[in-house]
């Protein structure tokens, strides 16, 4: 069974009832709205009037909206606003010239009128629905670049090169049809090497597999860091589901591509089925928190070197949450005599998916994969 067939019904089902019901009122609905604009009425032009100031009234790209009602609600909150600042300014007044804004208060004011755009509005959710109600990133997230040294790599949710620079198509963002931050993303959109004019692609997920370890994870120089990736390779080949799974970043950059930069985290967790940012750390001491030459220190200038590197890891970390949201696993010593213990604590990060805010799409989504796995 294609996955998201039910949920495409029920959309279909819901905008053809919501259709007809506007067919209904809008013989009743043209008469109102040529009383309030003295003109011969244009349903293009009507139905333009009520959606061509979406973007103006609602945040698409960042927001999430729960329902038809909340995304109604924050349009209107959004018209409001509008008009508001136009009247501060002296430039809200009557006439044709007014713009969209001036004639949607005078439509709202009727009821039927009103009934017709919050239906008209309903149906924009629905025609719209997995882009209005999806999690959305935080904007420092848009981009993200990873990678040791010179050899760095790049992954953004909509990438467009303008200017010679890599940014996010906004327009877009809300419409991509993969889960951010996951194998399936970057099958989509290629990783970014910012210093070519064409993402890097990969055909299928084992190209790109294949890719990870003998590119992206030989540049390590940590033997743990391997042994975590030779890990998530095989958590992978185990997945039904595999461009859904999300992508372990290596050496996620806190200063983005530039060469000389803050911080490093060893690996990251993106989650955006439950918006949950979550970092490793691989810590042993004799990496993280180490004097040299001891015995011609005192214990006093011992105990502030310790000090030092101390608050040096946790300014990291702080600096990490603060920006990104990502909160940060240690793995210490006494952990990393168990490497597969590390790895299940980084894999139930991975898996954590049934925890994430119920709603249709999501409910829909999960039936198609039960129905789909058991061949229902």
């Amino acid at each position: 069974m294609d996955v998201s067939s039910i949920d495409k019904k029920f959309l279909a089902k819901q905008e053809k009832l919501l259709t007809s019901y506007l067919s209904n009122i809008l013989p009743v609905v043209r008469e109102r709205v040529k009383s309030i604009t003295r003109e011969d009425f244009s349903l293009l032009s009507f139905h333009a009037q009520i959606g061509s100031s979406n973007n103006l009234y609602i945040d698409g790209v960042r927001t999430k909206f729960i329902d038809s009602e909340d995304f109604i609600a924050q349009w209107l909150c959004g018209l409001v606003k509008n008009v508001e600042i136009k009247i501060n300014l002296g430039t809200f007044g009557k006439g044709r010239y007014n713009g969209a804004d001036y004639y949607l208060i005078q439509y709202l004011k009727d009821l039927s009128i009103r009934d017709y755009v919050f239906t008209f509005l309903t149906r924009n959710f629905y025609r719209n629905f997995k882009e209005r109600t999806r999690n959305k990133p935080d904007e420092n997230l848009w981009s993200l670049w990873f990678g040791n040294g010179n050899l760095v790599w790049g992954l953004v949710i909509e990438p467009v090169l303008r200017n010679g620079c890599w940014t996010n198509d906004k327009s877009e963002m809300r419409r991509a049809s993969y889960n951010y931050w996951t194998i399936g993303h970057i099958i989509s959109t290629g990783l970014i090497d910012p210093t070519s004019d064409s993402p890097i692609k990969f055909s299928n997920p084992e190209d790109f597999l294949r890719f990870y370890k003998s590119v992206i994870i030989r540049t390590s120089n940590s033997q743990y860091e391997k042994e975590i990736a030779d890990r998530y390779i095989e958590y992978l080949k185990h997945s039904n589901h595999l461009n859904q799974e999300p992508f372990l970043i290596p050496e996620f950059r806190y200063a983005g591509k530039e060469v000389k930069h803050l911080y490093r985290l060893d690996y990251t967790v993106l989650n955006s089925y439950v918006m949950k940012m979550t970092g490793f750390e691989i810590s042993p001491a004799s990496t993280h928190i180490h004097v040299e030459r001891t015995k011609e220190k005192t214990q006093k200038l011992i105990n502030f070197e310790l000090s030092q590197e101390w608050c040096k890891e946790m300014t990291k970390r702080n600096s990490y949450f603060s920006k990104y949201g990502i909160s940060t696993v240690t793995f210490t010593d006494t952990d990393l005599d168990n490497m597969d213990q590390c790895f299940q604590t980084i894999a139930g990060f991975l898996r954590e998916k049934k925890n994430a805010p119920t709603t249709l799409y999501n409910a829909i989504s999960e039936m198609e994969l039960f129905i789909e796995r058991y061949k229902l």
